[in-house]
């Protein structure tokens, strides 16, 4: 524990932290291309008129199944597609429930398993969580846990069929794990905000994350604002206890972190976590910040201004059991790109212009107006290393011709390692049950991975991320009308879309409709790198042996 200012650390450890990971080399797989109707590219593994969300994350477990959403489609209804090694479709189609009807973020785990949020629905109790089976799609379950909640943000399946989300209550949020039990779930509240519980400290919770051990990580407001931020980083048990890894230095002067982003954390099954942030420099501007807590200190990975990065951007970062860290960022030449980092180096994943393979042969990562990013949402890494992206493509030697926007995963070099431990007994759910009378008509299940390619749907990654000011909420990350705008201005524009799942009212100071995809501010000068103990170590574990918002 904190006293007088200074960060403690503890001299024993429950568990030893993995040796520091070997970057790996990549290899690229297309799993999915949309496009506009109309393009002369077509579009690969879906049929015309499917539409990706302005932002999103595509999960990826350790066999390399993808799963993702589309927030148009050409029946007017919110879908989810599942594939792997290059194949899949359209798998679920959300029924009539309502014009105003959203679908979050999916949630997949070795399983074939997959969870999402839907809200907004005519009727309340078409409403919940949706589990199903990729490979039987049409028997779909309703979980409406915990009672009273209209809004489930954050939703995550681990490995061992658990689901943690952020729950909103009554217009206010919660921390909450459904686990298996018996022929039905049940509900575990790990955190609150005080207007739900009088004896909680947070003020607000933001997005949290959760790992193959049913722990849940994310960030809490003590207090408001008041030129500090008066924020912590905690892991939250089912036990009900918790441990906290970092606060800022509006609660200990002697923190390097001024404050938080709104985006989830990363947090591993090995103790270990990755979360951004803003720290001061010595002129006091603003440096977005990508940090490791890596079971025994706080260490920086990445920053604005550092080793050629100019621009961290604000995307949730993602993290396996082996310490590799993904995150998203700008370099110093202003090109966007996807990188990897073991604890001690980084590397490039994929950068803009860069040459892939693809189904109409080699395209390059690249969009027609230059201003516009060329990847979409939070990359993801599963437990060998690899990568799920989105990106948009256009032929390698015009980038006025739109091949739409791509899924990719970037294989990685790495063995497979050995079989996840969850620290928890397999829950044995099979999410193709049947629940009865909470079950939707069927969704209308279209072609399997054999469809040709079609007319197009998507226009690129031309997206909204999360958490900063100009920025809007989204659905993996933050959602809700009180969230501050976050450290930082990064604006990834979007396609007119306003995000997914979950409310969808921007935080004030942001502007909804922004699609300019312009930088909102110049970058800040350097400031010096900052190495602290903490206070805790603890024992956690995530989804990584398969698949995080």
């Amino acid at each position: 524990m904190r006293g007088q200012g200074a960060w403690a650390v503890l001299a024993m450890l429950t568990l030893a932290v993995p040796a520091w990971a070997e970057l790996p080399n990549y290899t690229f797989q297309l799993q999915a291309r949309t496009n506009l109707l109309g393009n002369p590219g077509g579009a690969y593994n879906v049929d015309p008129g499917n539409l990706l969300p302005g932002s999103l994350h595509v999960p990826i477990t350790q066999d390399r199944q993808v799963a993702f959403r589309f927030s148009i489609t050409p029946e007017g209804r919110r879908a989810v597609w599942w594939g792997r090694s290059g194949q899949g479709s359209r798998i679920y189609l959300l029924p009539e429930l309502g014009e105003d009807t959203l679908l979050g973020d999916p949630g997949l785990n070795s399983d074939a398993n997959i969870a999402f949020a839907v809200t907004g629905a005519a009727t309340a109790t078409n409403n919940g969580i949706y589990l199903l089976k990729a490979t039987t799609p049409s028997q779909v379950r309703i979980i409406r846990e915990p009672v009273g909640a209209t809004d489930w943000s954050s939703l995550w399946l681990n490995e061992s069929g658990q689901m943690g989300f952020r729950a909103t209550i009554s217009g206010f949020r919660a921390y909450v794990v459904v686990s298996p039990k018996g022929t039905g779930f049940e509900a575990k509240f790990l955190a609150k905000e005080k207007t739900l519980d009088g004896t909680s400290p947070y003020e607000f919770l933001y997005s949290p994350t959760l790992n193959d051990r049913g722990q849940m990580a994310g960030v809490g407001d003590l207090a408001p604002a008041s030129g500090e931020y008066f924020q912590e980083l905690r892991i939250f048990n089912a036990s009900g206890t918790s441990t906290r890894i970092a606060q800022s230095r509006g609660r200990d002067p002697s923190s390097p972190i001024f404050r938080f982003a709104s985006v989830a954390p990363a947090l591993n099954n090995n103790g270990q976590l990755a979360f951004l942030g803003t720290a001061k420099d010595a002129n006091q501007a603003n440096r977005v910040t990508l940090w490791l807590w890596d079971g025994t200190a706080l260490r920086v990975l990445a920053q604005d201004g550092q080793n050629g990065i100019r621009d961290m951007e604000f995307f949730p970062p993602d993290m396996n059991d082996s310490g590799l860290v993904v995150f998203r960022a700008i370099d110093s030449a202003g090109l966007r790109a996807v990188w990897v980092h073991d604890g001690q180096e980084m590397k490039r994943v994929v950068s803009e212009h860069q040459l892939l393979p693809s189904d109409l042969g080699t395209a390059r990562v690249d969009q027609e107006t230059p201003a516009n990013p060329v990847f979409a949402g939070s990359p993801m890494i599963n437990s060998r290393g690899d990568v799920a992206f989105v990106a948009g493509l256009a032929p390698q030697d015009n980038d006025q011709v739109e091949w739409g926007t791509a899924i990719y995963i970037a294989r990685s070099s790495l063995p497979i390692p050995g079989p996840p431990d969850a620290g928890v007994p397999d829950a044995g759910v099979d999410a193709g049950v049947d629940a009865g009378s909470g079950e939707p008509p069927d969704a209308g299940v279209d072609a399997g991975s054999g469809e040709p390619p079609d007319a197009g749907v998507d226009a690129g990654p031309e997206e909204v991320p999360d958490a900063g000011p100009e920025e809007m909420p989204d659905a993996s990350v933050d959602a809700g009308p009180d969230d501050p705008p976050d450290a930082g201005p990064r604006v990834d524009a979007g396609p007119g879309e306003a995000p997914d799942a979950g409310n969808t009212t921007p935080p004030p100071g942001e502007n909804p409709d922004s699609g300019c995809g312009c930088q909102a501010a110049p970058a800040v000068v350097l400031w010096p790198w900052l190495f602290l103990g903490l206070a805790r170590y603890l024992a956690a574990r995530r989804r990584r042996g398969s698949s995080r918002t």
